[in-house]
Formats: C-alpha cells, structure tokens, sequence
C-alpha cells in the first residue's frame, strides 16, 4: 500500500488525500479514541483544500467506521474501534425472499494494540505480507523505544520475515497507469518507499540487538513477482491481522515531477480484521490462523525470491 504522498495537484483525487493522512493519525493514535477531530473549516486551512473536499474525505472515514459525526458537534474518532457495531437482521423484498443475511461481524481493529501485545511475549515472530510494511515499521519502532526505555522486558528473540511485491515484475497489477501501461517509473516509486521502510524496521530491530537487549534478532524479506490483494500479519502464530487493498485511481509523482494517474491502494490506516488461535477461540477463528499460515508458508517457500537489503 503507497501513500498520496504530498497533495495531489488534480482536484478529484484531493479528498482521497486528505482522508489518507486522517487515517494515518486515527491508526497511530494522534487522534485518539472519542476525540474529536478539528473542524471543517480548519481542516480546511491545514491542507490547503475547499470544505467540500474535507466533507468528501470525512465521508469516506464514516463509511470506514473509523469517525461518527454528530450533528452541531463535529466528527469523533469512533470511540470504541474493537466494538461490534449494530448489524441488521436480514434484508428481504417485497416478495419476502432473503437478499443477504448476516451470520456473524469481526469489528475492525488497529495494528497498534495487537503488536503491543506480540511484543510482550519471550518469543516474538512476525510474518507480514503487504504492499510496503509503511504501517509495520512505525509501529515496530514505537516497540523497540519500549524495550529501550525498559517499559517492558525485552523478549529472547525477534524474528520478522517480511514477503514484498517485486517491483521490477512488470506483472504488478497495482501500481499502474490508468491508460493500462506498465511504467517501470510508477514501480520504481513504489520501491524506492518499500525499500525506506524495510530499512528502518530492520534497524529498529538490529538496534536492540546491537544494544544487547535482545539476544537473537533475525530480519528476512523475500519478494514475489505480483502485488497482494491483502494485507496480512501473523502474530506470534497466534493472531492473524488481514485487511484488503482496495486499489483506486489517483496521481503519482515521479521523480522528475511528472504526475500520472494510477490505479493504486493508498493509505496505511487499512481496515484490519482479527484472528486468534487460543484455547478459547472458536473453530472458525482458529480455523483462520492456520489457513493464514499455510497461505504465507506456500508462497514464503514455492513463490517468493530472497532478497538482500
């Protein structure tokens, strides 16, 4: 998953923009829950947008779940994000046949909370499948200033292994041009911002170690030659995180400052859906975690290259 980056000179996509870096600050936790967010007229003014384009970007954070808005009071960052929320009874026509019936809800969640927990354990292991590892390599540093400043006791061993698109694969599906064009330059892009955060969690983590505060750390990326349709993170082999990349039509900007229209998924603040394995998890919730690790296994081993960063 990319990021906008700076804001889009094409003022169909700035709204998409905006609600991306919201969603940034909802994911980390600079909009906390139950906050309110500033208002539209300040919004406004910080991005250098119309208030029809913030209304616009809020709208999609609503249709997210990530914000409520009140009437006469503002926007609020939903107040309680692990929380089921209201689902309907099932929908019929008029001719009284079942259109769609909703058997059961897995509320959204943020990463923050989950890696927290996985970092708390002896044993730490991370397998992640993603477009860039931009939302892992934040937290992961928010982690390992944990272990330093000794809030928590730091584990015996960290071990990551991180499976990435290849971006000189013209198979990529996502990044692309609009007109349907493989442009190396729009992959190139898309590697020059995985490459940045696969180095900076990689120094996070090799910096505990380096400081002696963690034993064994080992850090493996490999590459598979097509862009994921998920994003996924195995936990300790216990809880599974997935959310989907939703590719949209928006502006990149190369490095010459050309801006094209892609077909991308943007923003680090996806969705996620949780799974856990544990004594008291239902079949389908276990069922889950091990069809995510025979999924990660069999490309981790059959379709993916090592690389060295």
């Amino acid at each position: 998953m990319t990021s906008h980056g700076s804001a889009p000179r094409d003022a169909k996509f700035q709204y998409l923009w905006v609600a991306d870096e919201l969603r940034k600050e909802i994911n980390s936790e600079a909009h906390r829950p139950g906050e309110r967010l500033p208002t539209q007229e300040e919004l406004a003014t910080r991005f250098g947008v119309s208030r029809a384009t913030v209304n616009q970007a809020l709208s999609v954070l609503r249709k997210e779940e990530l914000i409520v808005t009140r009437q006469g009071s503002g926007s609020f960052v939903a107040s309680e994000p692990g929380e089921p929320a209201h689902v309907p009874g099932p929908s019929r026509s008029p001719e009284n046949k079942v259109w769609a019936v909703v058997s059961e809800r897995v509320p959204p969640v943020l990463l923050k909370p989950y890696l927290v927990e996985a970092f708390e354990a002896n044993v730490v292991k991370l397998d992640v499948f993603s477009m860039t590892t931009e939302s892992l390599a934040a937290r992961v540093v928010d982690q390992k200033d944990r272990i330093v400043a000794g809030e928590i006791s730091p584990p015996r061993s960290i071990t990551a292994r991180l499976l990435l698109p290849d971006t000189d694969s013209s198979a990529l599906a996502i990044p692309r041009q609009v007109s349907g064009e493989d442009d190396p330059r729009v992959r190139q892009r898309l590697g020059g911002i995985l490459r940045s955060h696969v180095t900076m969690l990689r120094s996070a983590l090799y910096e505990l170690r380096r400081l002696k505060l963690v034993e064994e750390v080992a850090v493996q990326v490999r590459m598979v030659p097509f862009a994921p349709q998920m994003k996924l993170y195995i936990l300790n082999n216990r809880v599974v995180l997935q959310g989907f990349y939703i590719p949209e039509e928006g502006t990149a900007t190369l490095e010459d400052g050309e801006e094209v229209a892609t077909y991308d998924a943007y923003g680090t603040g996806a969705t996620l859906y949780p799974f856990r394995a544990s004594a008291d998890s239902t079949p389908e919730q276990a069922g889950v975690v091990r069809a995510a690790r025979k999924f990660f296994d069999a490309n981790w081993d059959n379709l993916a290259t090592k690389v060295t960063f």
